[in-house]
C-alpha cells in the first residue's frame, strides 16, 4: 500500500481530534518511527508492507493516545528523549525557556536546579549546552526520575537528579533555578484537550483552584533569599495575578513572549 493512501487514511480518521497539520504531523512521526522513512518518500510514492502496523497505531491514535506515548520518545531542542505516561511530553515553549536560560548563562560556573524535572528534558539539555555549570533536578515522582536518569544514561550526560516535594522540603542554595511547574488550575480541566487528560500525568499539570501560584510562590519564596535567580514557564491566565504578587513583593521580574506572543515566560531576581 502506498505511503500517500496511509497518510490520507490517517488525516481522515483523526480529523475529530486533530487539526489537518497536527494530522499530518503526526503520520509522519509515526512513519519516521516505524520505518525511518520521511516526506520524501511519501511524494516519490513509496509503498508500505506494514500496513497493518499502521492501522494497530491509527486505532490508538483514535482513542486519544498522544503519538508520543505510542513510540515512547519524542524531540526537544534536538535531542531525542524517550517518554512514557509518567512524564509529561515537552512542549515547544519549554524549549524557548531553556534557550532564554541557555544564551543568558552561558560560559558561567554556576549549580542550576530544574524543579518538577519530568522527562529531564530541561535539565539534560542545559548541562548540554552549558557544559560548565553543574546542574541538578528535582521531582516528586520517583516514576518521572526513572525516566530522566534513563535518558541521562543514553544521552551521556551527568546530571544529579535527586527526589523532593518542593512544596514541603528544604533546597540546598542554587545559582539559577529553572523550573515548568503545574499551572493549570483543576476548574480549567474542561478546556484541555481530551488527550492530555486521559493519557498525561495530571500530579504535573494541575493544580487546586484556591492558589493556582501556589508553586510559583513557595519556589520563589525559599530561594530568592539565597539571591537565585528564577525562570519559569507560566500560565498565560495569571500574569496579572502573578504580577501583583511579585510587585507586593518587591521582586524584580522580566517577561519573554513564547512563539504565539503571550506573555509565558519568567524571570525573577532580587
Amino acid at each position: 500500500m502506498k505511503l500517500s493512501l496511509i497518510k490520507a487514511l490517517y488525516i481522515d480518521e483523526l480529523k475529530e481530534i486533530y487539526s489537518y497539520g497536527e494530522s499530518e504531523n503526526i503520520f509522519y512521526i509515526a512513519i519516521q518511527w516505524l520505518e525511518r522513512r520521511n516526506k520524501t518518500d511519501v511524494i516519490l510514492g513509496l509503498e508500505t508492507l506494514l500496513k497493518e502496523t499502521y492501522i494497530d497505531v491509527l486505532v490508538e491514535l483514535k482513542a486519544g493516545k498522544p503519538i508520543q506515548y505510542i513510540t515512547q520518545e519524542t524531540s526537544f531542542y534536538s535531542q531525542l528523549l524517550y517518554v512514557n505516561k509518567n512524564v509529561l511530553i515537552p512542549r515547544p515553549e519549554t524549549e524557548e525557556l531553556v534557550h532564554w536560560v541557555i544564551q543568558n548563562e552561558q560560559n558561567k560556573n554556576v549549580h542550576i536546579l530544574d524543579i518538577g524535572t519530568g522527562s529531564g528534558c530541561i535539565a539534560l539539555t542545559l548541562k548540554k549546552h552549558l557544559p560548565k555549570a553543574k546542574i541538578s533536578a528535582c521531582d516528586i515522582s520517583q516514576e518521572a526520575l526513572s525516566v530522566a536518569k534513563s535518558n541521562a544514561k543514553k544521552l551521556e550526560i551527568d546530571v544529579h537528579f535527586f527526589t523532593c516535594n518542593i512544596l514541603t522540603d528544604t533546597l540546598d542554595k542554587f545559582d539559577i533555578i529553572v523550573s515548568n511547574p503545574p499551572y493549570i488550575a483543576v476548574k480549567e480541566k474542561s478546556s484541555i484537550h481530551q488527550n492530555v487528560l486521559d493519557f498525561e500525568p495530571h500530579e504535573a499539570l494541575f493544580v487546586a483552584d484556591n492558589d493556582p501560584l501556589i508553586f510559583y510562590k513557595t519556589i520563589i519564596n525559599k530561594t530568592i533569599k539565597n539571591r537565585s535567580i528564577l525562570y519559569f514557564e507560566t500560565s498565560e491566565f495569571y500574569t496579572h495575578d502573578l504580577e501583583k504578587w511579585l510587585e507586593k513583593n518587591k521582586l524584580k521580574y522580566e517577561w519573554r513572549n513564547d512563539f504565539q506572543g503571550k506573555k509565558r515566560l519568567l524571570r525573577v531576581f532580587d
